[in-house]
């Protein structure tokens, strides 16, 4: 074994500057393939109820109740697809026990808290600071390393996880030496700890430094998979004794996909033509096959029209595609809400697996000669609530004959009154966007809903889904409603900052069949959706490096 271990550690020590500038995806990143097992949080960990009682006694802020969560598998036990695993020893107890805590190296324990700015808790002495850095309240691996070449630097594993072969992923995880200062500790035992592919490092943190305060910094890398699993090994790159304390958490493994972008008339006249367009980009030209498919049922099922074809990327890393609607045939009414989507990957074979393709989707409207105007189209309406502002969004797609919209504004969800009047563009074809400001103060309660209503000139009028937003500053949980969903879902979560994230849905049996970018704010965010979805359980994800919500929806 000796010999093995001081063979890795040189191999590692031999690639870990090269690895440490590794650059992570430039476009867009699917989700986080590891979701909740990456983060070390529920379900996928749960609380170890017969932990030392002054681990968990809920007396500090270092000592939580549920702070303990359960051993992770071991790796040499026969485990399925993405399963955590770890040979070292795992660590429950407090540092009087007779196990002596932490101690001595080669062990592990999952804590929400090791210790902070009010002290530490007695797994371990002297003092070690470090928490859950995902802050939502979740658990990371506390880590003492392996003395020296005589144990495996091995102390981190995710085993079988499913990938698509020709795809590139992001890799990247947090990691922090627990150790607040430089006392007791030389400059070889600063936690240093290399990411292994495959038996390819990937990335390589470098040797963390000590420090008073416990910051956590950020490694990462790309790489391509050849194979349909891959492994993660997370190892020592640093093998001594008296330092090489260190946490991890928030592990991520995101694809690096395209962005697509589809245009195409907003309305097309009966009897004429159409053009769908579809323009890719990829700052690492990797999808390089599609296929044009169609769907004449809002997008329950789409029919291929093309098979598989390839492009080439320009040197702006972008390629477009003109589809001419059925080879230019006449456009009928019967058409009306017809759907057209290009799919990319890598491979032919991926285009038909929704694990290993991205989507852009055009759907067509189409007017009948002898009809009179189409009604407005609502694309979107959300919201963010902070210091006593309901900031309110809205977009249509297209507007005939519109004279207004109303807001009404409710604090129960049943009892709605109105809150202002926006007057709308009349007739239009091309998006318009709207927004208001709803100064509502300091209020009693937990929420605010809003909804709205469209009103013809000729005074009818239509509801939009109600959208439910939280008056906490604070970030709130994710909820999903109504819930069970007959057609539209508002989802209500909170993001600490300005960007964009993943709305993904997931089948029951853990197949993608919605998958979409969308934009977030700084604060509380409410979107609402209107997925085709056949009835069932499904699981629905948001997430980006910063927030990783999920729940469960069903559709009615």
């Amino acid at each position: 074994m000796k010999n093995f271990n001081s063979i890795l550690l040189a191999v590692i020590a031999m690639f870990s500057f090269q690895t440490s500038q590794a650059q992570l995806c430039t476009g867009n990143k699917g989700p986080n393939l590891l979701g909740a097992k990456g983060t070390f949080s529920a379900p996928f960990i749960t609380v170890n109820t017969n932990a030392s009682s002054c681990l968990s006694a809920g007396s500090n802020t270092f000592n939580p109740a549920g702070n303990v969560g359960n051993a992770l598998t071991g790796c040499t036990a026969a485990i399925g697809d993405i399963i955590p695993c770890s040979d070292y020893t795992y660590v429950d107890k407090s540092y009087t026990d007779v196990s002596q805590g932490m101690t001595p190296e080669f062990t592990y324990s999952i804590l929400k808290v090791m210790g902070d700015e009010n002290g530490s808790n007695c797994i371990h002495a002297p003092v070690w600071k470090a928490k859950d850095h995902t802050g939502d309240g979740g658990y990371f691996l506390a880590v003492n390393g392996a003395p020296n070449t005589n144990f495996s630097p091995l102390f981190y594993q995710i085993k079988h996880i499913p990938v698509c072969i020709g795809t590139t992923y992001e890799f990247s995880a947090w990691v922090i030496s627990m150790i607040p200062g430089t006392e007791g500790t030389t400059d070889n035992a600063s936690p240093n700890i290399s990411f292994v592919v495959n038996g390819n490092v990937i990335g390589n943190s470098g040797k963390i430094p000590y420090n008073r305060t416990g910051t956590w910094i950020q490694v990462g890398g790309q790489f391509t998979a050849t194979t349909n699993f891959v492994d993660l090994q997370v190892v020592n790159a640093t093998s001594v004794a008296g330092g090489n304390d260190l946490g991890l958490d928030d592990i991520s493994i995101r694809v690096c996909q395209s962005q697509i972008v589809p245009s195409g008339p907003s309305i097309v006249l009966e009897g004429n033509s159409a053009v769908a367009h579809f323009k890719v980009t990829d700052p690492i030209d990797q999808n390089t096959w599609y296929k044009i498919q169609f769907s004449s049922d809002g997008g329950s099922t789409f029919n291929n029209i093309t098979s598989g074809d390839q492009a080439v990327y320009g040197a702006d890393h972008t390629f477009t595609i003109d589809y001419p609607i059925f080879g230019g045939m006449s456009i009928n009414k019967l058409m009306n809400g017809y759907q057209f989507r290009i799919s990319v990957s890598t491979s032919k074979e991926g285009l038909d697996n929704p694990d290993c393709r991205y989507v852009g989707e055009y759907r067509m409207i189409v007017q009948a000669a002898e009809a009179g105007p189409l009604p407005v189209k609502l694309v979107s309406f959300n919201g963010t609530y902070s210091d006593g502002v309901a900031n309110l969004n809205w977009q249509t797609s297209q507007e005939l004959n519109n004279d207004r919209f109303e807001l009404f504004r409710s604090y129960d969800g049943n009892d709605f009154e109105l809150a202002a009047s926006v007057t709308g563009a009349g007739n239009s074809y091309s998006p318009k966007s709207y927004s208001y400001q709803d100064h509502i103060g300091a209020v009693q309660g937990n929420f605010v809903f809003y909804k709205l209503k469209q009103i013809d000139k000729d005074g009818k009028f239509t509801f939009s889904n109600v959208i439910k937003l939280s008056l906490s500053n604070a970030n709130s949980s994710f909820q999903i409603f109504p819930n069970p969903v007959v057609n539209s879902f508002t989802a209500s979560f909170s993001a600490p900052k300005t960007g964009k994230a993943t709305l993904l849905i997931r089948s029951a049996n853990g197949q993608t069949v919605y998958r979409e970018s969308v934009s977030i704010i700084r604060g509380n965010n409410s979107l609402i959706r209107t997925p085709q979805l056949q009835p069932g359980m499904y699981y629905i994800s948001i997430v980006n490096d910063e927030i990783n919500y999920n729940g469960k929806l069903q559709k009615l």
